[in-house]
């Protein structure tokens, strides 16, 4: 005890609590660093749930893609399509982990990455790898609708090969990298309705454009002189139901999962993107029911449910940055461009059987120009921070959409011209299958066999009754020639060689009478001849005296009494001599050769020493010259006559 005592007393409580002091500020410092990296890592891996969750409702939308796409096509091909959704999965994910992801990764130039995490191992960077693959796969994804039916296997996986290993990785880095060209331009393309639907629709469409229509889609009608679109119904309507909303629900990770994550104030964001999405979707598919009741035609639920996805195509690129009267504009602009859209390529005869070419390419495109006229700048400094836009001027914003969205599309339709259009030229067997091969259906060419296990009985029982058809039709056909014909024949063949024999016997007809026509107009022809020779030499005769006259008659009537005297065989074989002439005559009038007959007409008829005992037998030129009936005949018709007067006159 004592004064000193005190003093070491108050100097140990100064010194404790010195000490006190100093170790409460440390603990305080301690426990504060501690709490804010336990913050630190709960946000990252609440940030990390969010986008691995998201990236899980993406994936999902492959099992819409596969639905829809089935659902859209001929019952044929609906095995072929989800077995290529399921490889478009299999293939990117490959090329994804072993250098897709070093090209898109954050890592390199403004034009792509520098490989860091080319083949990579697991790290926190997988989050971004794994939520940026379910779109890569997406991507790849949109051309196999397009070419439903008619593209081979080996050039379509060509294709999604190229489209997720190649294209949507540089194109992400692009548009989504701090380093990409576009990035740096302001770009505005929050979940990708450029980076991913846009790349998707272009491809298609070229795709579409090498690859050709199917078989029977366009037909041209000759009467009507127009071209008639044939598009096959998609068989299943309840597949393509199920798959949209299927979409839609995928279509939530998709764009507010783009937000990777929600601490701080990024719950914001998202939430304003998941309602943006709803909107959006809801006023296409009202807009898009407008058009089928105002406009004529018939009412179609696939144009709705495509409307539906329209909606959210658009509204993908400024979900994050519009307020919700944009984002109903937008879904409202998104059913009338897809409509007219797919009514143009229609037109243009460009075969998309699920229309994806409108659905993802031009409303992929209608969603970037919406975005630059919709957004907002306390929207957009939420979405990407505080000076990635100052600002914010509409104009010059719609420039860098346009000039992003054309420059995407350039780039990746140039690699599909350039890997298609040599193929199908070039390599054997082309890009497309045969005609056989497309009429009964891919699943039947790459599987034995069809979706559905009644199907083929089904194939079998039309088969069955289109022949029972057939035979029906062929037997009709049969007895209403045997009617019409009268040709008893046992199938179509024999009717038509007894139509051919009937038109042989026509022919020969014809030419048997065109060749006796020939020959008795050279008869007539060899008549006139001697007619006119008999004539000349008529008139150098000398006119005949009355003895020689009698003498003529007295041998003519010698010769009648001795046929007389033979009999009436010999009399009957002259008379059949004389009636063959006369026929022969009659063909010659026939024939139109009068001028013979009245040459012989003209020549005079020396006269009977008798006619003037019997002045009715006299025969003169006047008689038959004039418009008697006697004049009708032929002067070898008035002697026949004589000659078979029994009187015995003489004959001239």
């Amino acid at each position: 005890p004592g004064p000193w005592l005190e003093e070491y007393t108050h100097v140990r409580r100064h010194t404790i609590a010195s000490a006190m002091a100093i170790t409460e500020e440390q603990v305080r410092a301690i426990v504060e660093a501690e709490l804010a990296k336990s913050n630190a890592l709960t946000n990252a891996a609440l940030d990390a749930t969010w986008t691995m969750v998201g990236g899980v409702l993406v994936f999902m939308m492959q099992l819409g893609f596969g639905l829809l796409e089935a659902g859209s096509i001929q019952s044929i091909n609906s095995q072929s399509i989800l077995y290529k959704n399921l490889l478009d999965t299999a293939i990117v994910s490959i090329g994804w982990w072993a250098f897709g992801y070093a090209l898109a990764s954050d890592t390199g130039d403004g034009f792509s990455g520098d490989g860091t995490f080319t083949f990579s191992e697991p790290k926190e960077e997988w989050v971004g790898l794994f939520f940026n693959w379910t779109f890569a796969s997406a991507t790849a994804t949109i051309v196999s609708g397009a070419v439903a039916g008619r593209m081979r296997l080996l050039s379509y996986i060509t294709v999604s090969t190229l489209i997720g290993w190649v294209l949507f990785p540089i194109v992400s880095h692009w548009v989504w990298a701090s380093s990409g060209w576009l990035y740096k331009r302001g770009f505005i393309d929050f979940a990708g309705s450029g980076v991913v639907h846009l790349v998707g629709g272009v491809c298609a469409l070229c795709a579409c454009i090498i690859v050709g229509p199917r078989t029977s889609r366009f037909e041209y009608m000759i009467a009507q002189d127009k071209w008639v679109d044939r598009k096959p119904r998609g068989h299943s309507v309840m597949m393509a139901f199920i798959g949209t909303m299927l979409l839609w629900l995928g279509w939530y990770g998709f764009n507010a999962g783009s937000t990777l994550g929600v601490s701080d104030d990024r719950f914001i964001v998202a939430v304003t993107c998941l309602f943006n999405t709803s909107l959006a979707s809801s006023a296409s598919v009202i807009g898009m029911s407008f058009i089928g009741f105002v406009l004529p035609g018939d009412f179609s639920l696939w144009d709705v449910l495509n409307s539906a996805i329209a909606g959210l195509v658009a509204v993908t690129a400024g979900c994050a940055t519009m307020k919700a009267w944009g984002a109903i504009l937008t879904g409202l602009f998104s059913s009338f461009v897809y409509k007219g859209c797919a009514t143009l390529i229609a037109k243009l005869h460009i075969d998309d059987p699920v229309d994806a070419i409108s659905v993802h390419g031009a409303c992929g495109f209608l969603g970037l120009i919406c975005t630059a006229l919709f957004s907002h700048q306390e929207l957009i400094d939420r979405a990407y921070g505080e000076g990635y836009i100052d600002n914010y001027d509409v104009g010059k914003q719609l420039g860098i959409q346009i000039y992003a969205a054309l420059s995407m599309a350039l780039f990746c339709s140039s690699f599909v011209i350039i890997v298609l259009l040599p193929w199908k030229y070039l390599i054997p067997m082309g890009i497309r299958i045969s005609e056989k091969d497309e009429l009964v259906g891919n699943d039947y060419g790459y599987f034995g066999g069809y979706a559905y296990p009644d199907w083929e009985e089904m194939v079998r029982m039309a088969k069955t009754h289109d022949k029972r058809q057939a035979e029906i039709q062929n037997r009709n056909e049969k007895k209403k020639w045997r009617r019409m014909s009268k040709v008893t024949s046992p199938n179509r063949h024999n009717q038509e060689r007894s139509r051919s024999r009937i038109e042989e016997k026509g022919s020969k007809r014809e030419r048997s009478l065109r060749g006796k026509t020939q020959r008795t107009t050279r008869a007539s022809t060899d008549t006139m001849k001697s007619n006119s020779t008999m004539k000349a030499s008529l008139k150098n005769l000398p006119p005949p005296s009355p003895a020689s006259q009698m003498a003529g008659s007295t041998k003519i009537s010698e010769v009648f009494r001795s046929s007389q005297q033979e009999g009436p065989q010999s009399h009957s074989r002259l008379l059949d001599t004389l009636d063959t002439q006369k026929k022969s005559d009659k063909k010659l009038d026939k024939t139109k050769s009068t001028s013979s007959i009245n040459e012989i007409d003209r020549l005079p008829v020396p006269q009977s020493p008798n006619s003037s005992l019997n002045p009715s037998h006299a025969v003169t030129n006047e008689s038959l010259s004039g418009r008697t009936p006697a004049a009708n005949e032929s002067k070898r018709d008035i002697n026949l006559g004589l000659l078979r007067n029994p009187s015995g006159l003489s004959l001239a």
